[in-house]
């Protein structure tokens, strides 16, 4: 990396932390406002707010991300263009395209992290919070712990591991007493399918039977349930579509598709995932218009206020596009795309009047 990179890397980066510890801070607080007003319900305590407002900081910053490198770039550059010092690189023979290079040696990182988030880390610690929510929001008796979801139905103890994309409980144990408070049974399924929220179909069974000092086992392929769980309390348990990774959110809709059912949500949710690093970059990009052209004698606190219209004018009609494709039917992969379409297109414009 040369020594024009690190400059511009160092200038970027001051750039960036200032506008993500402003924008986590304030949706951060805007987020704990909201779970305040349900501290009170069932078992849900401030410090159950706080944990969720933890947990969940992760996915506001994938969400936040093509903000902070729009506005964290428009920053950066609108110092350097203020201090004349974008004039002196390029009276040194630096052109905007190098200069956009090493502005996007910072964003390609920035870029890897939303991507790692959204596939590795975010999913857990959104499936974690989201139970952890419900669970304490429940008037029913069911329990969080580290081993999973715990709940009882008279005579019975029942733990379901985990809940997997679409809903489906993998690692079910069931566990019966007697009258005296003597174990009778242990049943283990591999997971369930849940097409009605009273009748379980359990799946891959081994059930053991103690009978005074006798002992038996027997394997079912599949075995119906009857579940004690209402159905407002298995919405609880559903996890939302965004949850899920980007990897298993392709696969839920490969599985709803097979069963004849509408995955359109799960699609838009996967696009938007697949294309939200993409954005962010993107966002890089388009923050030069506002250091070179009209805008390049502009104030600080212009350009960001016109900076933050554009991002908030993006984010709008991307919402609007997706909901309408949701209402009408369209392709979720054309709703995604046509806003990043649109927006590279008039990106490359500029670009192509101002610089080429």
């Amino acid at each position: 990396m040369s020594i024009l990179d690190r400059y511009i890397a160092n200038q970027v980066l001051r750039g960036y932390f200032p506008i993500l510890l402003i924008f986590l801070s304030v949706f951060s607080l805007i987020v704990l406002v909201d779970e305040i007003d349900e501290v009170g319900q069932g078992r849900y305590t401030f410090w159950k707010a706080s944990e969720y407002l933890i947990l969940t900081l992760p996915s506001r910053f994938v969400v936040l991300a093509p903000f902070v490198a729009l506005l964290g770039s428009i920053m950066a550059l609108g110092e350097l263009a203020n201090g004349r010092e974008l004039i002196a690189m390029q009276a040194a023979g630096v052109s905007p395209v190098q200069l956009a290079g090493s502005v996007m040696k910072v964003g390609l990182v920035f870029m890897l992290m939303v991507a790692c988030l959204q596939e590795y880390v975010n999913p857990s610690l959104d499936q974690q919070a989201i139970i952890m929510r419900s669970v304490a929001l429940s008037k029913s008796m069911v329990y969080q712990g580290k081993q999973g979801v715990w709940f009882r139905e008279g005579s019975q103890f029942v733990r379901i591991k985990e809940i997997a994309y679409g809903g489906v409980p993998k690692g079910i144990d069931i566990f019966e007493f007697n009258d005296e408070g003597k174990m009778t049974m242990v049943l283990h399924a591999q997971k369930a399918d849940v097409d009605n929220p009273r009748k379980w179909i359990l799946r891959q069974v081994e059930k053991h039977l103690i009978t005074g000092h006798e002992y038996s086992k027997e394997f079912f392929e599949s075995l119906p349930w009857n579940s004690p769980l209402q159905q407002e309390e298995m919405r609880l348990l559903t996890l939302p579509a965004s949850s899920l990774s980007p990897s298993e959110l392709f696969q839920y809709i490969k599985v709803l598709q097979r069963k004849g059912q509408n995955s359109l949500r799960y699609e838009l949710a996967f696009w938007d995932k697949l294309f939200s690093p993409f954005t962010t970059g993107l966002m890089i990009l388009v923050a030069f218009p506002f250091a070179f052209g009209p805008l390049r004698n502009a104030t600080v606190g212009k350009r960001m206020l016109l900076g933050t219209l554009a991002g908030i004018g993006y984010f709008l009609f991307t919402e609007v596009l997706e909901q309408f494709g949701l209402l009408v039917g369209v392709s979720p992969l054309l709703t995604t795309a046509l806003p990043f379409f649109c927006l590279s297109m008039l990106t490359i414009g500029f670009w192509r009047v101002y610089f080429w």
